[in-house]
């Protein structure tokens, strides 16, 4: 499978500097590609087509640019600031907030070109699902705590011509973080009023009244909770969450969430351990919880635990997809918004199409070698780059003319 490619943003998160010069500390600042405004705090990004024409006057934190810049041996020598070689094909975008490691590594905070930014608050999880694409670490208190200011200072540096119509909160467990998760959804709402926080949370701890209500006040109701709902049953759930008491505690928080005015987005991973319960399922929601914004059934990610647990979880979506239309059909005729997330259209009914939106972050996002005639890839979501010849989502792929 070939990657996508952009000629503006390869929309990356981390890269590594190829050199780096006068480096002394770590870096963190906002991305600037015109010398007009420039402060000192900023990061400079000189494109191959720009070139300066006096090197000596400019003053901000450090210039970025390729490591086959023409003016590159100027830079090294002419500033006082730091120079951070990269790659040809590595491009900022003005308005990016970045962070340089003394060793050179880079990670991109904000993306002014994604639609999909999110702040990773913690990487500890309550739960330990089968099929987790990112597995949970221990918690550590200091790296935890240091997250809320380091979110503070990116979200100083957004300029409001870049302020988001989505800002996600993921995780790891997000509300492990406890009163700092309170304190980030403030400062977020504080500075972007009009943005909706989009918290990925197992909803567990939900299941305290006081934890969802300081929740909704810092919210001031512009939040949607994506919380997971695997099955109609407390055994099949915990068992996919490993975590006896799961469903009960998520149950509760869902419904705290209705009493406190979160909207809820319900989450359900598609693969082999879902999709024998998946229409029953289908039909407690549309019974029980009919006040969820929208259901998500989302194809599984092959990394992580999913890729080890890989023969316990793997289904073909060419096998479900009359599951799939049966699961979906039932939502829509209890007036439930449904969304199928992940899966290339050519292995969903065509009557499950209009549900299918293009979802895979913009960073994983790889296409078939088939796709390339397909006259629908413009509408279809594709596939995660973790899918490959050794482990292929499917083995129908097919196009459309």
């Amino acid at each position: 499978m070939n990657s996508e490619t952009s000629t503006k943003d390869d929309l990356f998160l981390f890269c590594q500097a190829v050199e780096t010069i006068r480096l002394t500390r770590p870096l963190l600042g906002k991305v600037v590609t015109e010398e007009k405004g420039l402060l000192e705090n900023d990061l400079f990004f000189l494109s191959m087509e720009h070139k300066l024409n006096d090197i000596g006057q400019l003053a901000c934190q450090a210039v970025i640019c390729s490591q086959t810049h023409p003016q590159r041996y100027l830079l090294e020598s002419d500033l006082n600031c730091s120079v951070i070689l990269v790659t040809e094909n590595t491009i900022f975008t003005s308005g990016d907030v970045i962070t340089v490691s003394v060793k050179g590594r880079i990670h991109r905070n904000y993306r002014v070109a994604s639609g999909n930014n999110a702040f990773l608050v913690t990487e500890s999880c309550n739960n330990l699902c089968i099929m987790c694409p990112q597995p949970p670490k221990p918690q550590k208190i200091n790296v935890d705590n240091q997250c809320e200011g380091r979110i503070n200072q990116v979200l100083n540096l957004i300029g409001k011509e870049h302020i988001p119509a989505t800002l996600c909160i993921t995780g790891g467990e997000p509300t492990m973080l406890k009163q700092g998760l309170v304190n980030i959804v403030e400062d977020i709402t504080r500075q972007m009023p009009d943005t909706l926080v989009h918290l990925l949370t197992n909803g567990r701890s939900f299941c305290y009244e006081k934890n969802v209500a300081d929740i909704s006040s810092a919210a001031k109701g512009n939040m949607l909770a994506g919380i997971p709902l695997f099955a109609h049953v407390s055994d099949i759930h915990d068992y996919i969450v490993q975590s006896h008491g799961a469903f009960d505690q998520t149950m509760a928080g869902l419904l705290n969430c209705y009493k406190y005015g979160i909207a809820v987005e319900l989450r359900v991973v598609l693969h082999r351990q879902t999709i024998p319960h998946l229409v029953e399922l289908a039909e407690f929601i549309s019974r029980n919880l009919f006040f969820v914004k929208h259901v998500a059934l989302m194809g599984m990610e092959n990394m992580g635990f999913a890729k080890m647990n890989r023969k316990e979880l793997h289904i073909d979506p060419w096998e479900y997809k009359d599951t799939l239309s049966k699961a979906v059909k039932l939502l829509d005729l209890y007036g439930i918004e449904t969304r199928i997330f992940n899966l290339p259209l050519c292995v969903v009914n065509s009557d499950a199409h209009q549900h299918c939106v293009q979802s895979i972050s913009d960073f994983k996002n790889i296409y078939h070698p088939e796709c390339s005639s397909c006259s629908k890839q413009a509408i279809c979501c594709g596939f995660f780059s973790s899918s490959t010849e050794k482990f292929p989502l499917t083995h129908h792929i097919v196009a459309f003319h």
